[in-house]
């Protein structure tokens, strides 16, 4: 694998390796259809997709030097997390080509591919991670638990997972299908129509530890209404009694984040 920072090669160089990956340093996510997201439209999921991730950057240990993140989205997350810690080596792994272009300039390396078929082989022995962030990914996927299982290969013991998904059981989630009697396919939010899988706080959990992962540390973001923003949202998510209340958590609980670590 090369070193150092990455550049994308023309497509006439690209090298099929193994199963299905391109050896392109620098490619998001099997079906999930991310080359729908374009630069210049889709304004609300292009901004759902990009962004520094304050919450994700809080579950991240300090003394993690060698971070792969899934779904790099245009490398902000990445950026941010190496301006922390300026030893920091951030690799991405990302389909949309124009995204994939953006973190070029900003990880360290970046690979154009589908992770359903991503060729974990592509990293050596010697180039494990200390930590795997899937920010707001498994949802999008076929086979989450696969895809999870397998990005273990590249992760040192003792090393960490950073999960991010919505909330199905959600306030907002139960108005819809239970009482407007509707399951609804939108541009963003739980009814993403992007979204192959729905998580509970339970089903989170149990796709981590079903893959040997250890749960550390579980976050939310509360929130009563879908659309983001506005003072009501705001004072919910002030509220944190509501956090300790998990009866009362899990419906306003907008997103969980969970941090796991690898035996």
């Amino acid at each position: 694998m090369a070193s150092g920072r990455s550049t994308l090669w023309p497509e006439s160089s690209k090298q099929c390796v193994g199963g299905g990956g391109f050896r392109v340093d620098a490619c998001r996510l099997g079906i999930y259809p991310r080359d729908s997201i374009h630069l210049n439209t889709g304004v609300d999921r292009y901004a759902a997709y990009t962004g520094q991730r304050m919450d994700i950057q809080a579950l991240v240990p300090a003394s993690a030097l060698r971070i792969l993140d899934v779904g790099c989205s245009n490398g902000a997350l990445g950026l941010a997390l190496k301006a922390r810690v300026p030893d920091r080596f951030v690799c991405g792994i990302e389909r949309n080509p124009a995204l994939c272009a953006e973190a070029l300039g900003r990880l360290d390396q970046v690979y154009q591919s589908d992770v359903t078929v991503f060729n974990w082989r592509l990293f050596a022995s010697s180039e494990s991670f200390d930590c795997i962030i899937f920010a707001d990914v498994l949802e999008h996927l076929m086979e989450p638990s696969l895809v999870l299982r397998e990005s273990l290969a590249v992760l040192k013991h003792d090393g960490h997972v950073i999960v991010s998904v919505p909330n199905i059981r959600h306030v907002t989630a139960l108005w819809s299908i239970f009482i407007a009697g509707t399951f609804p396919r939108r541009e963003r939010g739980l009814f993403d129509e992007t979204h192959l899988r729905w998580f509970t706080f339970k089903d989170a959990r149990q796709l981590l530890e079903h893959a040997g992962l250890k749960i550390t540390e579980t976050r939310s973001s509360l929130r009563l209404l879908d659309k983001p923003g506005g003072r009501l949202n705001g004072f919910v998510d002030s509220c944190q009694w509501l956090k300790r209340v998990r009866v009362v958590n899990e419906f306003v609980s907008y997103q969980f984040f969970i941090k796991a670590q690898k035996p």
